[in-house]
Parts: structure tokens; sequence; C-alpha cells
């Protein structure tokens, strides 16, 4: 105990009434005097001490505490009390206070108030176990990504953890047991969600904006004590800039992701469609590239171009580049079906629907397209009366056959093709303008082959590499008649080409395919290429460039013949290896092997 005991000087105390008072306590209370003699003790204390009452008066203290006697001179001699002294008696052991007792001004003793040690230790245990949940609780709430702030229920701050800092670019002395509203008065903040949840009584959610730049989005709860009055407001303070970032962050990642994906994607096809259609010019590079491109949606497409220059090849490089590959794929050639016919044939009939009709019905090739690609080769071909139901059907995505009375919903993707020329036909009333609309939403035009020469000499490998496959041959052309194709225009375009192929192929009764083997007409053009395409003329009418570059064709076609080795023709012309293979290329010179 920290207080002292003072007596009266008149007299001494009323020690009955103050005996009874003791003894009706469970605290111990000792009373011993200058000498250390124990002159006052109640029950309690002496239960503590393990002895009874008419025992221990009378007696010194060092009997029951040893080393209590020098304690007690010391506070006498002193006047300075000792709290919180553990005290190992007979009977147990005690935690006790000791105070000097006053006569006046003069020490008569000291008093001793006694504590149980079991019942002082669990309120030390307890109060560390609050301590270590505090400590425990803190550090949670400083973990929170998010700020936290708690104010009383006059918007005083009691609490506001290590996030609500960061983000508010606050120090912790500007706002450390402030008033909300002060911080508010002298431009701290913007505004509060804490003073808001007290005046409504509700939570309150606003968006909040510090002087730091950043914008949190503040949700304040008001709690109430048991009368009703709100006793805490707990507010969460997010962070939205970061979020805004992390957001646009993430857009922007999977943006990327998916160009790169769609580029990957164009690339690898890109790659596929070239050797599969053996091109090397740059308008036909355009073509694949839309194709490739449009693959991956479902829009209509146009496909115009001169017969034979590939559309039906490229309309299936469409459809297997495109997630519908695994569908069916329907060449139709419009113009190869009789006009009577055509209707049954593209929408079907039903059973009966006219004479000599199939019993089961039929179902129709837009039908039979559904979940993938309908092709409609020759689309010029088709009758004006067929167009408008064909718009239909492309319209509404719904078919209906001959004879029925319901339609039936199909989901084909349609690419279309002509060679005719159908702003032309519109003019002329023969195909629908608004048909033409519907089919012309990605038109990709295909140019002549006359018009890419370059891609001759890789179309002439591809076809002599099939024609050697299929009739298990081994066969090559000889520099002169690949020099022909070259320069031939071939208006029948790649058809006309594979056609001329497969006949030399078939003349020529060794390995090697010479002109002789060619058509007469490709055979007299002995001049120099068309529209500048394919190698230069050798016979030196041209200027110096020319003239160089039929010289520089001549030896390296000779050099191929004598040594079909890139490598050897580069160390006897003292230049790279690749370079030697860019000029054969170049002059189109093949280097299949026999």
């Amino acid at each position: 105990m920290n207080t002292s005991y003072r007596g009266s000087r008149r007299g001494k105390p009323d020690a009955p009434d103050l005996s009874r008072v003791l003894e009706s306590t469970s605290v111990g209370f000792l009373f011993a005097n200058c000498e250390g003699k124990i002159t006052f003790i109640n029950a309690a204390a002496a239960e503590k001490l393990g002895a009874k009452k008419e025992k221990i008066i009378g007696r010194s203290i060092n009997e029951f505490a040893p080393g209590a006697l020098k304690d007690f001179r010391e506070i006498i001699r002193t006047g300075k009390p000792q709290a919180g002294v553990k005290i190992q008696t007979a009977g147990d052991t005690v935690i006790a206070d000791r105070s000097p007792v006053y006569d006046g001004d003069r020490i008569t003793g000291v008093v001793s108030v006694f504590k149980e040690l079991s019942r002082y230790e669990d309120t030390a245990k307890e109060l560390q176990s609050y301590k270590q949940m505090t400590k425990e609780f803190e550090a949670v709430l400083n973990s929170s990504y998010d700020g936290l702030y708690l104010t009383d229920g006059n918007a005083k701050t009691l609490f506001f953890n290590k996030s609500y800092l960061r983000v508010s670019g606050l120090n912790e002395e500007d706002v450390r047991n402030r008033d909300v509203h002060e911080l508010i008065i002298d431009g701290t903040i913007n505004r509060s969600a804490s003073v808001e949840a007290i005046k409504k009584r509700k939570s309150v959610t606003i968006m909040q904006e510090f002087s730091n730049g950043r914008t949190a989005i503040v949700t304040g709860v008001p709690v109430f004590d048991e009368a009703g009055n709100v006793h805490r407001v707990i507010s969460n303070v997010r962070d939205i800039t970061e979020l805004n970032e992390l957001r646009a962050e993430v857009q922007e990642s999977r943006t990327l992701a998916e160009r790169y994906r769609n580029e990957l994607t164009i690339a690898r096809l890109g790659e596929v469609h070239r050797e599969a259609m053996s091109f090397r010019s740059a308008a036909m590079e355009n073509c694949v590239a839309l194709a490739t491109r449009v693959s991956m949606v479902t829009s209509p497409v146009l496909l115009t171009g001169e017969s034979g220059v590939g559309k039906g090849l490229l309309s299936k490089l469409i459809h297997q580049a495109g997630n519908r590959k695994v569908g069916p794929f329907i060449h139709v050639n419009c113009g190869a079906i009789p006009g009577n016919l055509m209707e049954s044939e593209l929408f079907g009939y039903q059973k009966g629907a006219f004479t000599g009709a199939s019993e089961e019905g039929k179902p129709g090739l837009f039908e039979l397209a559904d979940q993938g690609t309908l092709f409609l080769d020759e689309i010029g071909e088709v009758p004006l009366q067929l167009q408008v139901k064909m718009l239909k059907v492309l319209e509404e995505s719904e078919v209906r056959r001959i004879g029925a009375v319901r339609t039936r919903k199909i989901d084909v993707r349609i690419v279309a093709a002509t060679n005719r020329n159908l702003k032309e036909m519109i003019k002329a009333g023969l195909f629908r303008e608004d048909l033409f609309f519907r089919l012309n939403v990605f038109p990709i035009h295909i140019p002549s082959l006359r018009e890419r020469r370059e891609d001759i000499v890789p179309l002439v490998d591809r076809i002599l590499a099939e024609l050697n496959r299929k009739y298990r041959k081994v066969k090559r052309l000889s520099p002169d008649t690949l020099d022909l194709l070259a320069r031939y225009p071939f208006p029948g375009n790649v058809r006309e080409l594979q056609n001329t192929m497969e006949r030399a192929f078939i003349l020529s009764d060794g390995r090697l395919i010479e002109p002789v083997h060619l058509p007469p007409e490709i055979q007299r053009r002995d001049g120099p290429a068309e529209n500048g395409g394919g190698a230069p003329a050798a016979d030196g009418g041209g200027g110096l460039e020319e003239i160089l570059g039929s010289l520089e064709r001549k030896v390296l076609e000779n050099l191929w013949r004598e040594r079909r080795n890139t490598y050897e023709i580069a160390k006897i012309l003292k230049v790279n290896q690749s370079t030697v293979v860019r000029k054969l290329k170049k002059w189109g010179i093949s280097t299949a092997q026999p």
C-alpha cells in the first residue's frame, strides 16, 4: 500500500471498533511496532501465517516472515512504503504491501496488508493475456492491406493502422488522438465517413480524396452501445487508385497476350498456307493474311478473281483455320447445278413435296453445312428468283425446305466466290444488290497468275513434287523448261499450269522434262516475260542491268547443273551460301534433287 497510516495526537483510536472492521474482511492485516513485535493481526492474516492469533501476538515478525524485520526497520527509518513484496510463510506464499503508521509526525510501526499470491498471479496472467491479445490484434490490423480507422462516438481518433497512413499519405502526428472534425476544418482530409456515420446512425460509403493524389472508397460502420448511442465507428479505407492501376495493367496484359496469340496464330497458319498454296508474291501473301484473319470470325466472305486462281483452295483454308474446322465443309458449284434443281439442292424438300421427290424427304446443302462452312462457288450463276430465298437464309439463319411449313435454325459460315463482275450484273438486273452487300462483308480479290509471276516457280515445284509422289517417279525440269514456264502468262491461271505440268510429266520418257514436252504455245514464247515478270531475256537486247541479270542467271544455271550444291557454288563465286540460295530463288532456278 502506498498510503501511510496516521493516528490522532489527542488519543488512541477506537481499537475495538477497528478490530471488528478488520476482522470482517478477507484481506490480511498485521501491525508490528518499531521493535518488530506483532501487536495486532486479524484472522485472515493469521491464516496466511499458519498459526493462531494468540500465538502470534507479541512475537517478532521475523519468526513468521524471515527477513521481514530488516524491511520493517528500513520502512521506519525512511518512511517509504514497500509494495508487492513476496513473502514465504509457514502457511502460504503471500504478496504484502507495507506502509509506515504515524502517530502525529512520529512513526509507531508498520502495517502489512496481505494478498493471496494466486489471485495476484491470476490477475497478472490475465493482464498479460490481455496485453498479448492486444498486441496480436494490432498486428492483424496492421497487416491488413486496406486502411482501418477507429473513432469513438464523438469522432475522436482511437486507432489507425499503417495501411491508412500509406493510403492517406498522413503521418501519425497528423491524426493521433485528433478529433476528426478538426481534421476536416484544418484541411487534413476533405471529408470523413466516421462523421457522416455518426450523423446518419448507419453505415456510410463515400469517395475520399487525399492530398497525396490518391482516391479511396471509405465505408464507415457505427457500433452502438446498450443505450442505443454510437459507441464506436470502424472505417475501412480501400485504395481504388492502386486497384484501377492494377486493373489497367491486367487489361493491358490480357490485350497484349491476345494480340500476341493472334499474331502467332496468323504467323503459324500463314506458314501452313504458304506451304499448301506455294506462293512467294506479296499479293498472294496479303490474300492469305486476310483469309487467316477472317477465319477467326463468322462474317461472310466473298472471293473474287479469274477462273482457276485458287478460290476453292483459299475457301478451304478459311474453313480449316477457323474454329469450324471440325464441322463439315460443303463445296457447291452453283454453275454446275441445273436451274430447276438448284432450289431443292440448296434448301431440300419435304416428303412428297413434288412429283418424283424421295419418300423420306431430303435435307438441303444449307442444312448439311450446319456448324460448318458452305462454299458457294460461282455465286453469280444463282437464278434471280432463288436469290431472294438465299438472302432470307443469310439474314435470319433459318432455312425452309420445299413443301415445309416450319423453318429450321442453322448455323452456317458462308464463303462465296465468283469470276464475274457482280456490280455490272446488278446494273443489268441479274443480281440482287441487297444479296451482294450481304455477301460482300469481307471481300478478298485473288490476282491472276500473270500478275504474280514470282509464284510460278514455287507452284511448279509443288506440282512436280505431287506428280512424282503420285506416280512414284523422280523427274525434274530442265532450266530451259522452267524458263519457258516462267515467261508464259497462263490465261487459265493455276488450273492451266497444273494441266500443263501433268501433260509434260506424262510425255517425258526420262527423268528430265524438256521444252519439247510443253504445249506449242508455251514453246514459242522465247522473248522476255510479260509485265516484267520471270527471268530477264538472255539475248542481250535489253539494257545493261538486264544483260547482267541474264548473265548471272546463266552462270548460276550452269553451276547448279554441274555442282548441285549451294555451298560449293558459293565457294566458287566467293560469296555467302545464303546469297547463292537467294539468287537461285530470284531467277527461278529449281533446286529439287533428281
